[in-house]
């Protein structure tokens, strides 16, 4: 099956995420100190990541935050969030939307729990335990950072009704991830390096998957 697939670079400038986080800086540095307060006691992520390296997470967890179909979403669904990225940061962004956070680990999800009631949340930010593929939402955006490959996330979901999927992965990861997947996909790969060459985000990208029209549901 011949999937569409477009390569640009990620506009960072019109993005305009470092002033989005800028504005948002006291409630984003709150989560990092929470989630590094938690790690300590739950291994949400690497134990020797430091605190400079995990605000570079979060802002790569917020360059979703100024994609169309993520601005449009009445629901997003984060797969695999582990410690909360890139859901919890763009709930805190993006205030007026709703988020389930999923994983299949309970006692991380126990942690992102606590965070998102500690950040005011809780409202707004459902946590789900149990595989992405057993959720039974409708009409949302499906995000997800390094937690999947394309055709082991896409056969979880396929039967789902999901708009979009966009996923932080690396560049060039994804056409070697589309083995098995029968449906025709068009795929927009947003370089995260090129515009800007920051070592951090050297091979990384922002992958927007849409249903072929035949197989929208």
């Amino acid at each position: 099956m011949k999937h569409q697939i477009t390569y640009q670079d990620y506009e960072w400038e019109s993005a305009g995420i470092k002033e989005l986080y800028q504005k948002k800086k006291y409630a984003l540095e709150d989560y990092i100190d929470r989630l590094l307060w938690w790690n300590r006691k739950v291994n949400l992520i690497s134990r020797s990541v430091s605190r400079e390296t995990l605000q570079k997470h979060v802002e790569h967890s917020l360059s979703l935050s100024a994609i169309k179909e993520v601005k449009e979403a009445s629901l997003i669904v984060d797969a695999g969030t582990g410690g909360g990225l890139p859901g919890i940061p763009l709930a805190i962004v993006l205030d007026s939307k709703k988020l389930i956070l999923n994983d299949v680990v309970e006692k991380k999800l126990m942690a992102v729990k606590q965070i998102a009631m500690q950040l005011g949340l809780s409202e707004r930010v459902k946590v789900v335990a149990e595989s992405v593929e057993r959720l039974r939402e409708s009409d949302f955006v499906l995000v997800s950072k390094h937690a999947f490959k394309v055709n082991e996330l896409y056969a979880m979901v396929k039967d789902q009704d999901w708009k979009d999927m966009i996923l932080l992965k690396g560049r060039d990861e994804v056409e070697g991830e589309l083995k098995g997947i029968k449906e025709a996909l068009k795929i927009r790969i947003l370089d995260l390096y090129g515009a800007r060459k920051d070592g951090f985000y050297e091979g990384k990208a922002l992958v927007i998957i849409k249903r072929g029209e035949n197989e929208k549901r």
